[in-house]
């Protein structure tokens, strides 16, 4: 999923190959570098950045506290200080004025993953709390909190990153948010009921700074 999308990164929306760091298998301080990386790109460009954070992977909740959690490849999903909070990745990507910060995130933090209960042990799924965003924030969910994000095995994506992709592909990169934010939505949802027979209802949240995101060009 994320190697397909730095490619349409690169060859439909024309972001040159080297303002673009791709990870793949993160671990946690591979993930903590990039966050790093980014949050100093914004301070030295400041209103002149405009950045596009995008994961694909597991995300957990926490059980007290019902924050949520990207899990990286050496992380442990029972403890979430071995994970990096929404809430640090949101607060360091924002702690500088951009001209906008965009993220993806194609991953549930329901503990479930998409093949089952992503934590032995635990029956139930938990709906992490919503974070309060701030700066110019905007961020594509793939499912609503106690959902799951679903794979799209017949292409090799996720639900969400496919119709992602498809409509970057279709607009050749020059949608609207709102336009590509009602395709997902639409898309994914009649995908998730024909092949699982469930709902998977993808999120837009945005910063009351970022009222007028749906007239964004990407």
């Amino acid at each position: 999923d994320a190697q397909s999308f730095k490619s349409y990164l690169e060859k439909t929306v024309g972001i040159p190959g080297s303002n673009i760091h791709y990870v793949e298998d993160a671990t946690y301080g591979q993930l903590l570098d990039e966050i790093d990386w980014l949050s100093k790109i914004i301070s030295a460009f400041k209103t002149d950045s405009r950045i596009f954070f995008y994961y694909a992977g597991h995300g957990v909740p926490d059980d007290k506290t019902k924050g949520a959690f990207l899990l990286p490849t050496d992380g442990n999903s029972t403890r979430t200080n071995t994970a990096i909070s929404l809430n640090s990745l949101y607060s360091n990507l924002t702690s500088n004025e951009s001209e906008s910060v965009t993220v993806f995130l194609d991953a549930c933090f329901s503990g479930a993953s998409r093949d089952g209960i992503l934590t032995e042990g635990r029956g139930v799924r938990i709906k992490p709390k919503e974070e309060t965003l701030k700066g110019n924030l905007v961020v594509f969910s793939a499912s609503t909190g106690d959902q799951t994000a679903y794979p799209y095995k017949d292409q090799q994506h996720g639900l969400f990153t496919y119709f992602l992709l498809k409509k970057l592909k279709e607009t050749k990169g020059s949608a609207t948010y709102g336009e590509l934010a009602d395709y997902i939505k639409s898309k994914v949802n009649q995908r998730a009921v024909v092949t699982k027979g469930k709902n998977q209802n993808p999120q837009v949240n945005a910063s009351p700074q970022m009222l007028d995101w749906s007239n964004l060009d990407f």
